[in-house]
């Protein structure tokens, strides 16, 4: 029997999801500003992403148990998160979502390249 690696079967789950979001989200910027949404749904992502590490984790006081380094990678990562979120938006409100998707996900293309040159 084959044995899927448990890493797979999350970034399946991952790339199913953004799926889903991307076409939800597509419908629901018809009338709305492209901004307004990645914030109403950045607000609903943060309340849901609590209450599973309230429930999984159960101490908040990990938030507060990280170096200054982990900090700093983990803003940088909010802060690029954060203005994908606001580009990918204002492109699927303009553009096709077949096509916004194709160029967003080939981000996968920029990782392999600033892998190679940030971690080596």
């Amino acid at each position: 029997m084959v044995s899927i690696p448990t890493w797979f079967i999350y970034a399946l789950l991952g790339a199913i999801f953004a799926a889903f979001s991307t076409i939800f989200a597509k419908i629901g910027l018809q009338e709305i500003n492209s901004i307004t949404v990645t914030a109403l749904r950045s607000i609903i992502m943060a309340i849901i992403i609590f209450i599973i590490f309230i429930l999984e984790i159960g101490n908040i006081n990990n938030l507060f148990n990280l170096s200054n380094k982990d900090y700093i990678f983990v803003i940088l990562s909010a802060i690029f998160g954060a203005l994908s979120w606001i580009a990918f938006f204002y492109a699927l409100k303009i553009g096709e979502a077949s096509n916004v998707s194709i160029i967003d996900r080939s981000s996968f293309l920029f990782v392999v390249l600033l892998s190679i040159i940030i971690l080596q």
